[in-house]
């Protein structure tokens, strides 16, 4: 590994390091920021797709489909800029819902293994309401829950970068002692 890659992962791992922990430390501003480039970039997406509409219209069959597409990450870019946090709160509401589905559904198998004398039914069932637990908590509290998700994600983020920068440090002492 030649002092290019070592500079380069060094920065990124860093990089990793201090996003992480600001991620970690304010969830809430990190999420605001990250709607906000969402949603900058989606009506700047849209903008675009919109003046292409008008510049191109009627010269071929794809610049008809550029203004609904435009309006729709317009409204979009909108919106997440309006309402952050109502766009925040529907994706733990949505992966609520799929936990709760899959924790009924994992319910009624452990049920039917129990009928059927299967003797660690239970642990299934255990496993289904530790999930049905999670569907609740994150349809209740989305908000909340999506803070949560965010500061597990720093702290992964974090822990990576300095794994990284470990084992870039030990990689990079490995080849200078040969």
């Amino acid at each position: 590994m030649n002092k290019k890659e070592v500079v380069s992962q060094l920065i990124s791992a860093v990089a990793y390091i201090a996003a992480g922990l600001v991620v970690t430390l304010h969830p809430g501003a990190s999420a605001k920021l990250i709607c906000t480039g969402i949603g900058v970039c989606a009506l700047a997406y849209g903008a675009f797709c919109l003046l292409f509409y008008f510049i191109r219209r009627g010269e071929d069959d794809v610049s008809r489909f550029t203004m609904p597409m435009g309006i729709a990450f317009a409204a979009l870019g909108a919106f997440c800029l309006i309402a952050p946090k109502a766009v925040l709160s529907v994706i733990p509401l949505l992966l609520g819902i799929v936990l709760l589905i899959d924790g009924a559904g994992k319910l009624g198998r452990a049920l039917e293994l129990r009928r059927i004398g299967f003797a660690r039914w239970s642990m299934l069932a255990c496993v289904a309401a530790v999930i049905i637990i999670f569907g609740v908590t994150l349809v209740a509290q989305p908000y909340a829950a999506a803070e949560g998700v965010l500061r597990t994600f720093g702290a992964l983020l974090a822990a990576d970068g300095a794994i990284e920068l470990y084992f870039t440090f030990r990689i990079y002492r490995l080849g200078k002692d040969r």
